[in-house]
């Protein structure tokens, strides 16, 4: 081999080592960066059917992390923003074991179907992302496990709900909140879901 061969040769290997490096640093770097997220509380049980009237409870969600949010459908307010921050979230993190799970908390009106065409006004994708209904106390409750504030409308009052995101452990565990209306922690967020992700991936 040339001496000029033995040099390109030489830089190309050393290139393609750096490179490795740099992918398996940056897989531990964002496993560690997971480690840091404190468990706040445990996620609540509950039994609730999605888009397609499919039970989902806490148990069929274990095994992966995943970003909750309690939206309504025919909400003019907050809603439509949230779940599109949600739609984004879920094209920029690729990593099959993140889940998106919305709570209705509007089970009167928001039936699967309702849900169902909500899924698909924001592009969602039906293989990670649920829409849940179901028993409006368990609905309500639901929140109050999570933390979040979630208050029924009544004749003084519309539903009034939390505009955070919630992010959730492979356990089931509450690692951290998110205000939907702040970009540095949504941006937060996605660092943090897919550390998340990478670290429910590596333990399988």
């Amino acid at each position: 081999m040339r001496p000029a061969q033995k040099v390109l040769t030489t830089i190309l290997w050393g290139l393609t080592v750096l490179i490795m490096v740099s992918v398996i640093g940056a897989g531990l770097w964002r496993r560690s960066e997971a480690s840091q997220l404190s468990v706040l509380a445990d996620a609540p049980q509950f039994s609730l059917i999605d888009q397609n009237a499919q039970p989902v409870t806490l148990a069929t969600l274990r095994g992966k992390p995943w970003i909750a949010d309690f939206v309504f459908t025919h909400c003019a307010g907050p809603c439509p923003i949230m779940t599109g921050k949600m739609a984004t979230l879920q094209k920029t993190i690729a990593a099959p074991d993140l889940q998106f799970v919305t709570f209705s908390v509007d089970p009167e009106n928001d039936t699967p179907a309702a849900l169902k065409a909500y899924a698909a006004r924001f592009a969602a994708d039906e293989s990670r992302w649920k829409f849940l209904t179901g028993e409006k106390d368990t609905i309500f409750a639901t929140a109050r496990g999570m933390l979040v504030t979630a208050i029924p409308a009544n004749d003084k009052s519309p539903i009034i709900h939390s505009e955070k995101f919630i992010l959730v452990d492979a356990d089931g565990k509450i690692r951290r909140y998110y205000d939907s209306t702040d970009e540095q922690d949504m941006t937060a967020l996605k660092q943090d879901a897919a550390a998340l992700a990478d670290e429910a991936a590596a333990t399988r």
